[in-house]
């Protein structure tokens, strides 16, 4: 009986030896990104500044907007609508937005109230062109 366990544990250290020399990597394969095409991909937006200006304490960035530049205005459910600025229309699938200090605002133009040192920039914004 101890010769046939001692031969069985030489034979499972001779397949853990055989199996340890012929060890190999395998990778795992990666899944394939996703096929590029309009379904998938979002267009490149486009973005061109229109006008900027400071911010002003205690002033919105549209009551200012209206002061420092010539503007047509829109009524919407949302509030009041910025359709053109300077002889600039928005139109054909692009709006105007605000940015303050770089960055999208995260709120309405007439509820943005100003600080010193803030940096309104306005731009239309659209789709961009596909390549």
């Amino acid at each position: 009986m101890k010769n046939i366990r001692e031969a069985g544990f030489m034979v499972a250290l001779l397949l853990a030896a055989v199996a340890c020399a012929h060890r190999t990597t395998v990778k795992t394969p990666q899944a394939a990104p996703p096929p590029q095409n309009a379904a998938t991909t979002r267009p490149a937006r486009e973005e061109r500044l229109v006008f900027a200006y400071d911010g002003e304490e205690g002033k919105t960035a549209l009551e200012l907007l209206k002061v420092k530049a010539q503007v047509r205005i829109a009524a919407s459910s949302m509030g009041e609508l910025v359709e053109e600025i300077n002889g600039v229309a928005s139109g054909n699938g692009r709006n105007f937005l605000y940015f303050v200090n770089g960055a999208m605002a995260k709120t309405g133009a007439a509820n943005y109230v100003t600080k010193r040192g803030d940096r309104i920039e306005w731009k239309l914004v659209g789709p961009g062109k596909q390549p």
